[in-house]
């Protein structure tokens, strides 16, 4: 039964919450039922809250403060939103007016107002986050594409940084090879020298050895041939 109970009240504050859900402040848009700061109804009929509003002492000690609507710009006379409102003003926030006898035209006309300006409000911050939500979506598109695009360009360094490597080790080996052919020709140009001079000593005494047959001298007879 106790449990019974409680759920009840909850829901009973639940539903007086909801009836309370259209005041506002015109300004903006906190709202009653949150209890986070004081919510005013001034003369102008806008309802306004403390953090909204500026607000003038009276002329005179106990004399009611003046307040500037920050949405006509008048100056008028405020009472803060609670149970110690004048009924009169009460009334403007009863949710069936017509069920006590109250002017319920006014009063309709006062909470339609409200109503109106909050559904615009609602309707405004809905347009504002589907704009968000096709934003965020084309941003995710684009992080998506720039992440492939990434990982394509990880990929073509890692197979460039490869072929590097590849490259590299086949400059060494011809460069190396080059290098052995280098060395082995230079042993054959030496080896080659060497020989040609070795031939070159042992030849130049044959040939001096060798003997040339000349003409035999006689003397000279002269007649005509």
């Amino acid at each position: 039964m106790i449990a019974d109970h409680s759920t009840k009240s909850t829901v009973s504050i639940d539903a007086t919450k909801a009836k309370k859900i259209w005041i506002h402040c015109n300004s903006c848009f906190e709202h009653y039922v949150n209890e986070k700061t004081v919510i005013f109804l001034l003369a102008c009929q806008h309802v306004i809250c403390e953090k909204c509003v500026t607000a003038s002492l009276g002329r005179i000690p106990g004399d009611a403060p003046t307040y500037v609507c920050p949405i006509c710009q008048k100056m008028v006379r405020g009472r803060q939103v609670n149970n110690a409102l004048p009924s009169n003003l009460k009334g403007m926030f009863h949710p069936a007016p017509w069920h006590d006898g109250l002017p319920h035209d006014l009063i309709d006309s006062f909470q339609r107002a409200n109503f109106k300006n909050l559904e615009k409000f609602i309707l405004k911050k809905e347009k504002e986050e589907q704009k968000l939500d096709k934003d965020l979506l084309l941003a995710r598109g684009v992080c998506q594409k720039q992440y492939l695009e990434q990982h394509r360009l990880r990929r073509m360094l890692r197979e460039l940084k490869f072929r590097v490597r590849k490259i590299s080790q086949q400059v060494k080996i011809k460069k190396r090879k080059l290098a052995q052919s280098r060395r082995a020709h230079r042993s054959i140009s030496v080896s080659t020298k060497k020989a040609e001079k070795q031939i070159t000593k042992h030849s130049l005494p044959e040939l001096k050895s060798v003997p040339i047959t000349s003409f035999v001298h006689h003397n000279n007879y002269s007649f005509d041939l």
